[in-house]
């Protein structure tokens, strides 16, 4: 069963809304460096920086953080880190939010806003689990991840799990104003009647560039070609890391690839991340920077990039990267 809305926000808003209807209970468990939105319940669930949440408090209560397994930042193997956040998110259960009071857990397969980190796969794995022992609604939020992106077509097939409740955006209509929330029929059963709507969720424009969407994914094999040229991407950005060891990590799924920006002490720096932004953008190389200290520089190009593409713009960020240095 699907609900339609109109942005991102809205539909966390929306699986908010329905994973405490379905459980009558009040607390959810995000993670450190998530990003869910802007609006007022959504902006209580983001982490990735305090500009999202900053200077219109209070916000919304009932919002528990957990770590979250980002290797790089504790100088720990995926192993390490992973135990390391399942161990805490236990320890969160019995100090912080009882099972029993907690509604929802959500989760993006990869950080967006916070870092371009990948969860690892047996990491979504223990949630799943956890879910299932203490009745709690596993949310994944695959508005940046989903339809293709990490060269699959939901980010959290790469762990082999089935979320409670899929919320996506952005790819799902090519830039159209659409965003929807997937559940099972018995769970959105739950959720009140008229507790969910909109004037213009799922209006007909959008919904025909979304059909639109889907068939130029599936005739075209944009999953398959996410995939292989982010493993070439991924290649290429390790090439230009090896060769300035300013860039402490590259990491990401398909195309969702960034490289993160640290000093010789391991300390985050965002002011060569910066100039290596604008330098790649004075070249015609777009970029964007993302994580809590701004010294990630992501890579997420279109479905349809070609070798040759993607050839040419590891070949504009070597140069980016090195005139930033200079």
């Amino acid at each position: 069963s699907v609900f339609y809305a109109n942005s991102g926000s809205e539909a966390v808003e929306a699986a908010l809304r329905l994973s405490r209807h379905a459980t009558g209970r009040q607390n959810v468990v995000v993670f450190a460096g998530s990003f869910h939105g802007r609006t007022m319940g959504a902006a209580a669930l983001t982490t990735a920086g305090t500009k999202f949440r900053a200077g219109f408090g209070p916000l919304m209560p009932g919002v528990a953080v957990a770590p979250f397994p980002t290797a790089y930042r504790y100088g720990w193997s995926e192993e390490q880190a992973t135990a390391f956040a399942l161990a805490e998110l236990d320890h969160l259960f019995a100090t912080t939010s009882s099972p029993a009071d907690t509604a929802a857990i959500f989760i993006e397969p990869v950080l967006g806003e916070g870092g371009y980190v990948p969860a690892p796969p047996a990491f979504l794995a223990g949630l799943r689990q956890r879910a299932d022992a203490h009745g709690i609604v596993l949310v994944l939020d695959e508005v940046q991840t989903g339809f293709g992106r990490t060269g699959r077509f939901w980010g959290h097939q790469h762990a082999g799990i089935t979320p409670d409740v899929i919320v996506t955006a952005k790819g799902l209509a090519s830039g159209f104003p659409l965003s929807a929330i997937a559940a099972p029929r018995e769970l959105m059963a739950k959720a009140w009647p008229g507790s969910q709507g909109g004037t213009y969720g799922g209006n007909a424009v959008s919904c025909a560039a979304a059909l639109a969407t889907l068939e130029v994914i599936a005739e075209e094999k944009l999953v398959d070609n996410a995939a292989e040229q982010g493993r070439r991407l991924a290649d290429g950005l390790r090439k230009v890391a090896a060769e300035h060891p300013v860039i402490g990590d590259v990491r990401g799924l398909g195309l969702m690839q960034a490289g993160e920006f640290t000093g010789p002490d391991g300390a985050p720096d965002p002011a060569t991340a910066a100039r290596a932004q604008q330098e790649a953008c004075e070249r015609g190389l777009l970029l964007l920077t993302c994580g809590p200290h701004a010294n990630v520089v992501r890579m997420i190009p279109p479905l349809v990039v070609t070798a040759e593409q993607v050839d040419q713009a590891v070949a504009l960020w070597a140069d980016a990267v090195a005139a930033a240095r200079s």
